[in-house]
């Protein structure tokens, strides 16, 4: 009798799960375009709303800078294929994409439960890392938002990848580098993925393959290649946090402490994060590398002594997505951002079935207390990512280092009509960052416009003044003192400005 129920809770689950995720993420179905990329990328993108066949080949065949920037500034040909076909098939509205973005995920994490089963020996256990990894709410950034479907789509080949290698089928030689590439090819970051495989072996306790682990770097080293040669084109990778390389190792010391803590206590994710730069090794740093080296060595002596891979298995899952996206291989532009947690939560799953493995009933308890927890922050924050205001109020009032919270906060309040709000958000950009980042320069130009709109000419002129102190050669920063000049009746001031503006090239960047 207890077999049989068993067996049908089993085969239940998957439903279950998958019923529990659209759950979870009703709330962010009602929401818009976000400010976060959407607009631009997708919902005014020529490339998709009046796109032919030809933008198809330009998809996967053109690497010149106006084409790389027009898709994004990196080269993710599946992502922009689907959204090329959603935009054809359902057109470019809110709720299909979302719905379709749903989906994905949805499919994505019934592969890795899928996967999981196969792997991990204990199915209850199993069943714990699944639900954990599939209701993390480090995900929703990914789910909730449009732009955010490369982050599924790598999810689900990934997973789809790691699914087809748990089996036993000959044909996993050739098919698991295949769905590796298409994770390549939709994201970047899922260039480590080769890794992911060991840590499924280790867990399943079986041989290790060289052979496909050969296979599957060689596809990732030739895509690393490519997404280096976009992003050299398009100057996607800059100079490392703090100008130079030691800066940035003691500044990501103390960001795997906090990847650490985000991923464990759902109120620390945001949709922006302050990263403050060291240049020396101080102690929160020291702590992060230590905590990196001892669960590492950790878990090399209890798989060699125990023959218990678990807790380096963890290690593995955590650490190694996260190197792509550091500051360490890549100084890409965001130090830190909840989505890079997209494949290393699996971690807190696996720690959690562990439990459950060792401890059967407290096991069982830590784990539902843990799906509850994670499921209901996952609601909440897909709430918050069908709101504009909300979203980018909640990133403010996380930070208070970071331009960008109240940057966006303040394009929000500008757009709902709230401009004395949205005056006191860019006011905020400056107190928080008074040199020459993209944000001030940014909201330079925008409170000019507020202060202009108030009347307030003498206080948008010298606004403007010391913002082409900063950026002599911004075009919308001289025309807006040009026509700040001209309704204050200096037209001599504003001809001077006008032959000046003649001068400046025309330069392209990626809009707001």
């Amino acid at each position: 009798m207890e077999d049989r129920v068993a067996s049908r809770l089993s085969r239940l689950a998957p439903v279950l799960l998958a019923g529990l995720i659209v759950v979870v993420y009703l709330p962010s179905l009602g929401g818009g375009f976000l400010m976060w990329d959407d607009r631009w990328l997708i919902e005014h993108n020529p490339v998709f709303t009046v796109g032919s066949t030809k933008t198809l080949v330009a998809i996967w065949t053109d690497s010149s800078l106006g084409t790389r920037l027009t898709f994004g500034a990196e080269y993710l040909p599946i992502r922009d294929t689907f959204l090329f076909l959603e935009a054809r098939l359902l057109g470019l509205h809110p709720l299909p994409l979302r719905l379709v973005q749903l989906g994905l995920y949805v499919a994505a994490a019934l592969c890795f439960r899928g996967a999981l089963l196969r792997s991990v020996r204990h199915a209850a256990a199993a069943e714990a890392a699944a639900w954990i990894f599939a209701l993390h709410p480090a995900h929703v950034e990914s789910v909730a938002w449009m732009s955010g479907q490369k982050d599924v789509l790598a999810l689900l080949f990934v997973g789809a990848a790691c699914l087809v290698h748990a089996g036993t089928s000959a044909r996993r030689m050739w098919f698991v580098p295949l769905l590796l590439a298409c994770a390549h090819l939709s994201k970047s970051m899922t260039v480590i993925a080769g890794g992911l495989l060991v840590a499924e072996d280790l867990l399943a306790r079986r041989r290790l393959d060289p052979k496909l682990y050969a296979l599957v770097a060689m596809v990732a080293a030739l895509a690393t290649l490519v997404h280096v040669r976009i992003g050299s084109v398009v100057h996607m990778v800059g100079a490392p946090a703090g100008g130079n390389r030691i800066a940035a190792l003691m500044t990501m010391g103390s960001v795997w402490l906090r990847y650490l803590w985000v991923s464990v206590w759902p109120g620390a994710l945001s949709l922006v994060h302050d990263v403050p730069v060291r240049t020396t090794l101080d102690p929160a740093s020291l702590a992060g590398y230590l905590v990196v080296v001892a669960w590492g060595v950790g878990g090399l002596l209890l798989l060699v002594r125990r023959s218990s891979p678990l807790l380096l298995s963890t290690w593995l899952w955590f650490w190694l997505p996260l190197l792509p996206v550091s500051q360490i291989l890549f100084p890409l532009q965001n130090a830190m951002a909840d989505r890079y947690l997209l494949l290393s939560v699996m971690a807190v799953g696996l720690a959690i079935g562990g439990i459950v493995q060792r401890t059967e009933v407290a096991g069982k308890i830590v784990a539902a207390v843990a799906i509850l927890t994670f499921a209901g922050a996952s609601a909440q924050r897909s709430a918050l990512f069908s709101s504009n205001l909300a979203v980018f109020g909640d990133a403010m009032l996380k930070t208070h280092e970071s331009p960008i919270a109240p940057y966006q906060f303040g394009k929000a309040l500008e757009w709902a009509g709230d401009l004395a709000g949205a005056r006191a958000a860019y006011e905020e950009v400056l107190r928080r960052s008074p040199g020459a980042s993209d944000p001030s320069r940014r909201a330079t130009n925008n409170l000019a416009k507020i202060y202009a709109g108030e009347g307030r000419y003498a206080d948008a002129e010298r606004l403007l003044e010391r913002g082409l102190g900063l950026w002599p050669n911004d075009r919308k920063m001289w025309r807006n003192l040009l026509i700040v000049l001209a309704r204050q009746g200096k037209m001599d001031a504003a001809r001077k400005i006008g032959d000046r503006l003649a001068r400046i090239p025309e330069t392209y960047e990626l809009p707001e």
